[in-house]
């Protein structure tokens, strides 16, 4: 032990490693943070009332839908748009796919069946919405 004290070339990998367990573990606890879990994010807008066959937009930054709940009306369009600099997709299987969303890009989908409709992205899948159509 007082070898590797004394000598500090092998201390160092030590140390680089360590710092890379670290520095792993933060990201690993950022990325997977869901508010849903319990965890320290945010706790998103509430859901929105219900629109009156109109447009609800949808917007995404910091890696999250915001509102993440919506109730809109049957027939009623939701707008995704895109604020991160990261590409996204709002995708619900078999109700709605915005395709890949760029930087500042939106798409607007339109939403006939009634019915409750999680999506996600496909490039972040912890990013997770609901949106609800009366």
């Amino acid at each position: 032990m007082q070898n590797l004290l004394d000598d500090r070339r092998l201390l160092l990998p030590i140390l680089l490693t360590a710092v890379a367990v670290a520095v792993g573990s933060v990201l690993i606890i950022v990325l997977t943070d869901d508010a849903s879990s319990g965890g320290s994010g945010s706790s998103g807008s509430p859901a929105s009332a219900p629109s009156a066959g109109g447009a609800t937009k949808v917007d995404i930054t910091d890696f999250k839908y915001d509102p993440e709940t919506i109730t809109v009306k049957a027939g009623s369009s939701v707008t995704f748009v895109n604020n991160d600099s990261a590409p996204h997709t709002a995708t619900a299987d078999d109700a709605f796919d915005t395709g890949n969303l760029g930087k500042g890009d939106s798409k607007a989908v339109k939403v006939d069946k009634a019915g409750s409709f999680a999506y996600v992205c496909e490039f972040h899948a912890f990013m997770k919405g609901t949106v609800v159509v009366e």
